[in-house]
């Protein structure tokens, strides 16, 4: 029997208070008009419980600063009341009685069982259960430079998430994929073995289409997670996350593979503390081994810690090991609380540590400054100039610098970014190269690896509710490894195998120079459901001839609960 409206909100009601406290609830995919909506609220409304460094961000989170935004008189404009009213219907599972007059029913549903809610294909609430089932879609057709072959994306799936008596949740999504990609994407499977954002890939061929260069390939992820206490929670599965405040990460980041991971998550005062476990592989399926050989392991153990010293002031501090041990977890790295480096140098060194710390600071509601360093290696001598030469090989950081700039010259839903990253050689890699900080045969962290400078400038604009343009661009000065040398970019090599210790610099190497310039034009017909356009230049210019690469595309689109994934490499 169908409950009626005020009962289906009760059952949200009584589920979504626990949910509240405890914060451990289904991500907010990455990419999502919810995640951007959190961030925004956060900085225009002078700070927020939210630790924007930790992504993805929770649909509760989403929902708390809906509520809130709701009942503040700097978000009164109609477009606002409509992104409020977007992220009630997106999160609705997790509306309080308050928001009685935000839970919204269909006004055609799709028969009896379908959309009786305007974001769901399928719902269903009850005291101890709710569940969301939405389809998962992506089209897309292309033309680039004028070359016969398609570009195409054809992406379908399914997402499932919901909770049990508000203590345990769970989410799986699945895209089954086909597509024929740029021709600077194809540059990369050839060199790395890997597809970005992806794992398995095979060839796909189609009688159809002309398919000289296309792939197939499936993306799953899923989770279940329990709440320990009201600040506590561990959660279980596959996945990425991402730490940092920009469009890159030098900590980690979501551009590879998902991998299997064990999260222990804590929110408390002023403090959010991960502790995060995952099963890696330091090689994809396509490199060659022994036919139907299980791919190599090793372990990643990384805790974080983000400090709100201040409404509008966070502190993040970071480390990481990968290790492995012969498909054998190191026991001690379980330790949550420990200083990581401590364990590694107790157990004679054979592990690659990183350290780290970023900061944000939101200036007038307006403006947000951010940055990262990363430290890989370093022997203080050198670091500091005091050795008998300069350039140590060792000396293995990078650093971040940012500023988001919100509601740009007083345009509401104006926002703009600049962003500036620089890694040094042999940055992420390990004498033994099963340890670099990489994942089946892709980064963990920035998708340029390492050996790099770049600058990013971003600006999206959203004038109406159902239109939102966005401009990008980059350029990125590396340095690219000649056949058999190793001069630091590629972390999969093996640092032992460096090209000399000392002189080394950003850009050593094939010297490479690259530049992108994208322009995306969106238009959500229906909730989630985008038609949309992109234009994309990118020239790769490379001290070696035959290394250079210009790629001009357009391409069209439909999408449906799926979120964009930026190529910017």
């Amino acid at each position: 029997m169908r409950l009626s409206l005020r009962a289906n909100f009760l059952a949200i009601a009584l589920m979504g208070l626990p949910g509240l406290v405890a914060t451990q609830t289904p991500p907010l995919p990455a990419g999502a008009l919810s995640a951007w909506l959190v961030e925004r609220w956060s900085v225009l409304s002078g700070g927020s419980q939210v630790h924007l460094s930790a992504r993805p961000y929770t649909r509760d989170d989403a929902a708390a600063l809906a509520r809130r935004a709701d009942t503040t008189a700097l978000f009164s404009l109609p477009i606002d009341q409509w992104a409020i009213q977007y992220v009630f219907d997106d999160n609705n599972e997790w509306l309080l009685p308050t928001d009685s007059a935000r839970y919204r029913r269909s006004r055609r549903p799709l028969g009896r069982h379908f959309y009786q809610t305007p974001a769901h294909f399928f719902e269903v609430n009850t005291d101890h259960f709710r569940l969301r089932a939405n389809p998962l879609l992506h089209l897309t057709a292309g033309q680039q430079n004028s070359l016969p072959a398609l570009l195409f994306t054809n992406q379908r799936g399914l997402e499932v998430r919901g909770d049990v008596d508000g203590r345990i949740f769970f989410y799986t999504d699945l895209l089954e994929t086909q597509a024929q990609l740029a021709a600077y994407v194809n540059q990369w499977v050839e060199t790395y073995q890997s597809l970005p954002g992806a794992g398995f890939f095979k060839p796909y061929r189609s009688r159809l289409l002309n398919t000289s260069r296309a792939y197939d390939y499936n993306i799953a992820q899923a989770g279940i997670g329990f709440r320990l206490s009201r600040h506590v929670g561990v959660q279980l599965g596959h996945g990425r996350f991402f730490l940092g405040h920009g469009q890159r990460s030098l900590f980690l980041s979501d551009v590879g593979n998902i991998a299997f991971f064990l999260r222990l998550n804590t929110r408390v005062w002023k403090l959010h503390y991960q502790n995060l476990f995952l099963e890696l592989s330091p090689i994809s399926t396509t490199v060659p081994r022994p036919p139907n050989s299980l791919l190599p392991k090793k372990y990643v153990a990384l805790h974080y810690l983000s400090w709100q010293a201040r409404p509008n002031v966070s502190i993040g501090f970071f480390e990481a090991t990968v290790f492995n041990r012969s498909r054998q977890l190191e026991w001690q790295y379980l330790n949550p609380v420990i200083f990581y480096r401590t364990v590694e140098g107790m157990l004679g060194s054979p592990d690659n540590v990183l350290l780290g710390a970023e900061v944000r600071w939101d200036v007038a509601r307006r403006v947000s400054v951010y940055g990262q360093f990363l430290l890989d290696e370093f022997f203080t001598p050198e670091l500091f100039g005091r050795g008998r030469q300069g350039g140590w090989w060792g000396n293995k950081y990078g650093v971040q610098a940012g500023v988001k700039y919100f509601n740009a010259f007083g345009i509401p839903y104006l926002d703009l970014q600049c962003e500036f990253n620089a890694v040094r050689p042999y940055t992420y890699s390990s004498f033994d190269s099963l340890n670099s900080y990489t994942h089946y045969s892709l980064p963990l962290a920035h998708p340029l690896w390492a050996n790099f400078r770049e600058w990013l400038t971003w600006a999206r604009y959203q004038p109406h509710p159902r239109w939102t343009l966005t401009a990008r661009n980059l350029w990125a000065r590396t340095g690219e490894d000649p056949e058999g040398q190793n001069w630091g970019g590629n972390p999969l090599l093996s640092n032992a195998t460096r090209s000399r210790d000392y002189g080394n610099h950003i850009g050593q190497g094939i010297r490479t120079d690259i530049w992108l310039l994208a322009f995306e034009l969106s238009w959500q017909w229906k909730h989630n459901l985008f038609w949309e356009a992109q234009v994309l230049w990118r020239q790769k210019e490379s001290a070696s001839d035959d290394r250079r690469l210009n790629t001009r595309l357009f391409s069209i689109g439909l999408r449906w609960n799926t979120w964009y994934r930026l190529a910017d490499f």
